[in-house]
């Protein structure tokens, strides 16, 4: 391969639906210099409503009707086809997601003699049962390197699977910050969404980009936004990510007398627009990897009140770029939530930080510039490629 011919690098990722892996994914295709690197995108599952935003970035997308199981029979045929279409585009590097994906694309990669293989991790999730533990243990080991999106998921990472040699690089997470930008919203647009959602436009909104998994740190956020509006009886809530509460979610909300001021918006293509029309956002999870929503909240100048988990004490100092507490404490998340949305000029000079943290840190496009002189190295090339 001569110096002006683009280095063919494979991705692979189980499903290309919308969630923060995905949009990060989508991120590096768009920015990846193709002077000097060619993305494929390899995509376990079918279906799925980001894969025709892939080809749209002119990016060669297959997907392998597999299901990621770690246990279907089909897979192991799939993990055959897998192997067999590296072998025909012949990449220096393939570059796998979480845990399906990095024992799939791990596994295929050194049977169609990749050279380099990039293994991400993304969360801070044990893994389960025997079957992920082995999928764990294979793929680090086949590794040429580790990628974490934070200091946190590789402390986990260590912690959790043990020590190796096979090298960790962490390299954070980032965000369009242009697209991320409240001064790129149209006017009328924050009118216009709580219109749309029965929201009162003077009314203080609490957001949120969640699902009704436990996890999730639903039950807090429940708890904590029915004694904020014993403070401020006005006040709703909004989120996004779920389109119906389960059973037992709705059940609390009902018995905390806050079902009819919550607003679900399932998932949204349309996320610049509604941070513009919240005035708080916060994320009460039990654990996170490094969290993008909590990057492209502050980028769109919200305050956030978020638990100090994974990667956000990476982001977030306290009371100066946004709010930090631990998991569960409730009366804490209360608190931080009323003072959030006090308008002030402490409240609206820790706004401003916000962005200005995300800006100087964390873009999209440091972030891509971090992957092609990790390539760059992986590869033996120099700086310059």
């Amino acid at each position: 391969m001569n110096d002006t011919t683009p280095t063919p690098v494979v991705y692979v990722i189980a499903e290309m639906i919308t969630g923060g892996t995905q949009t990060h994914l989508l991120q590096v295709l768009s920015r990846l210099d193709r002077a000097r690197y060619r993305p494929h995108l390899f995509v376990l599952r079918d279906g799925g409503n980001l894969l025709d935003a892939a080809r749209d970035l002119d990016v060669e997308v297959e997907t392998f009707s597999m299901k990621g199981s770690l246990r279907s029979p089909s897979d192991f045929r799939g993990l055959a086809r897998l192997a067999a279409r590296l072998r025909a585009v012949g990449p220096a590097i393939v570059h796998t997601y979480l845990l399906r994906a990095n024992f799939f694309g791990a596994v295929a990669a050194r049977l169609a003699g990749v050279p380099v293989t990039v293994t991400s991790k993304r969360g801070l999730h044990e893994p389960a049962g025997l079957a992920e533990r082995f999928a764990v243990r294979v793929s680090n080991g086949l590794s040429t390197t580790i990628l974490g999106n934070s200091g946190a998921v590789l402390d986990f990472t260590r912690t959790i699977e043990g020590e190796r040699d096979t090298p960790l690089v962490c390299i954070p997470s980032g965000i369009d910050v242009e697209r991320f930008d409240p001064r790129a919203i149209p006017a009328g647009t924050r009118t216009a969404l709580r219109a749309e959602w029965g929201v009162p436009e003077l009314a203080p909104v609490v957001g949120a980009a969640i699902t009704f998994r436990p996890r999730k740190g639903f039950k807090m956020l429940f708890e904590a936004f029915a004694e904020l509006r014993k403070r401020v009886p006005n006040v709703y809530l909004v989120i996004a990510g779920a389109e119906s509460m389960p059973e037992t979610p709705r059940a609390l909300a009902e018995s905390l007398g806050i079902v009819d001021v919550v607003r679900l918006l399932g998932r949204r293509s349309d996320m610049p627009a509604v941070y513009s029309a919240l005035d708080v956002f916060t994320l009460p999870s039990e654990s996170e990897g490094m969290s993008n929503a909590i990057l492209e909240a502050m980028a769109m100048r919200l305050p956030v009140v978020a638990t100090e988990v994974g990667g956000a004490a990476e982001v977030i100092a306290e009371g100066e770029t946004g709010y930090l507490l631990d998991y569960g404490d409730v009366p804490a998340l209360t608190d931080k939530l009323a003072a959030a949305l006090v308008d002030d000029e402490p409240g609206r000079e820790l706004r401003a930080a916000a962005r200005r943290r995300v800006v100087a840190n964390y873009s999209s496009a440091a972030m891509v510039a971090q992957f092609e002189a990790l390539y760059d190295r992986l590869l033996g090339r120099g700086t310059g490629g």
